[in-house]
Parts: C-alpha cells; structure tokens; sequence
C-alpha cells in the first residue's frame, strides 16, 4: 500500500495544477515557413533578380543587335568599330530583339535558379514550374524594355528602370505590406509587374503552387502585360 501512495499524490498535484490553470496558449506558425526561405524572404528576392534579368538581358540584346546592325558602336578597350548600317526598317529590328529575347532572359533565370537553389540550398519545390514561370516573367520584362528603347532610344534604359525596378521595389508589397503603403503605390501595384511576378513565386515556393494563392492572378496579369508591350511595340515602329 506504501507503493501506491506516491502516484496518488502525484495525480492530486496535477489535478490541482490543472484547476489552476486550465487553458494553456501556445503561439505557433499557422503554416511553418521551410528552414531556407530567408524568413519568408526568398519569393521576393527570386522575383526581384527575374526583373533583373529581364532588364539586364534587354540591355544586352539591344546594345548586341545595334552593333551588329550599324546602328551602334562596338567598342572594347582602344579599340572602336562601326559596320556599315543595314537596311532594315525600325518594326523588323525590333521583331529581332523580341525574337532573341524569348532565349536569353530564361537562360539567365536558369542560371539564377541554379545558383539559389543548387549553391545557396534555397527551399524550393516544383522547380520546372518555377522556372517556367520566371522565365516568362523575365521575358514580358526584356520586351517591354525593348519596345521602351525602341519608343525613347537610349533614354529608354532610364525610363524602363524607373517603371520596372524603382517604381515596382515600392509598390510590390515584398517587404511591407500592401496595406500600409501609401495610396499611390497601392494604385500602382496593381499593374506592377513584380508585385504580380512576386505573387506566383510566392504560391509556388510556399503554398504547393496553388492558383488561388496567386499562381493564377500572376500568369494572367504578366500575359495582359505581355499583350499590352506588344501592341504598343507594333505602334511605336510603324
């Protein structure tokens, strides 16, 4: 009978403890983030580096396509070159920066993927889709930055960096809430084209590429951009 007498009080003890407190609270993650997402950061990183892509691989394509055409010089420490300008009209030159666009832009996120998922061990899942994603993210960028270089010629580059990475940094809602900003930017997030590229990533990487959680909202709103560059490139050079 001495055996049973500690267990008895061990049991009155927690029964005591447990009409003292009741109800115990614990804060936990709705959905736990995975360990290498940089605190919920990696979505925006990705799509900020896919404008940079676009962007980058624009600037390249037309400074390359302009050399190559007499149109631009080709100069590489002292030495200086110039082709003789080939005759070709402003729509056909800028049909050809479209046309390499659609191959260097999704090289580069490739590349970018390769990096951050291969090098840096970024958490990342469905990555074929993510890839596809970006790369045609990237590409809707490069061609509007060409049809800006084709509207306003160098100052083009200008324009297309305010539009696309200074303009879109504030209003993407990758770091403070879409809330808190001010009404300008949230107006402006609505056609921003990270802000739409930022939330496909973000359902991709997070939430096991679900359309409502903004896949579907980033293909539709990055292909109604893509559709708006190209008219307004076709207006611009004929």
């Amino acid at each position: 009978m001495a055996g049973t007498v500690p267990s008895v009080t061990t049991t009155s003890s927690s029964l005591a403890a447990l009409r003292a407190n009741p109800l115990t609270l614990e804060t936990v993650p709705f959905r736990p983030l995975p360990p290498h997402s940089a605190l919920g950061l990696s979505a925006f990183y990705i799509s900020l580096l896919t404008i940079m892509c676009g962007f980058l691989g624009a600037t390249l394509i037309n400074t390359t396509v302009d050399g190559a055409l007499g149109y631009a010089t080709n100069e590489i420490g002292p030495k200086w070159q110039q082709r003789m300008p080939v005759r070709i009209t402003r729509w056909q030159t800028l049909l050809a920066k479209w046309a390499m666009s659609l191959v260097i832009p999704p090289i580069l996120t490739g590349l970018l993927l390769l990096v951050a998922i291969g090098i840096l061990n970024m958490d990342a899942s469905h990555i074929a889709l993510l890839w596809v994603f970006l790369s045609f993210g990237a590409v809707v960028i490069a061609m509007g930055t060409l049809v800006l270089f084709a509207a306003f010629g160098n100052l083009g580059q200008l324009v297309a960096m305010l539009l696309f990475v200074y303009l879109a940094l504030a209003s993407s809602g990758g770091t403070i809430p879409l809330q808190a900003l001010p009404g300008v930017l949230r107006f402006t997030a609505n056609f921003e084209p990270l802000r739409q590229i930022l939330d496909g990533t973000r359902s991709i990487l997070y939430f096991s590429a679900s359309g409502p959680a903004g896949l579907t909202r980033g293909f539709l709103l990055t292909g109604v951009g893509l559709v708006l560059w190209l008219i307004l490139g076709v207006a611009v050079t004929t």
